[in-house]
C-alpha cells in the first residue's frame, strides 16, 4: 500500500493513467491483426482500459 504524501499520490495517480492511456492501444493494433477482436476491458491502477464502440480502445478512470 503507498504511504507517501498526497501530492506523491496523485503524480503517481497521474503517472498511472497515463501508462493506461498507451496500454490502450495494444488491444487495438491486436485487433488490427485481424485474428479475431479481443473482448471485454481491462482493469488497471491508472484506471479500465475498454472497448468503445466506434472509438476504438479506450483509457478511462474508474
Amino acid at each position: 500500500m503507498f504511504a507517501g504524501t498526497a501530492e506523491e499520490l496523485r503524480a503517481r495517480q497521474e503517472q498511472a493513467r497515463e501508462l493506461a492511456e498507451q496500454a490502450a492501444t495494444l488491444p487495438g493494433q491486436i485487433d488490427a491483426l485481424g485474428l479475431g477482436d479481443a473482448a471485454g476491458q481491462l482493469h488497471t491502477p491508472g484506471g479500465i482500459i475498454r472497448r468503445r464502440p466506434g472509438q476504438g480502445w479506450t483509457a478511462a478512470d474508474r
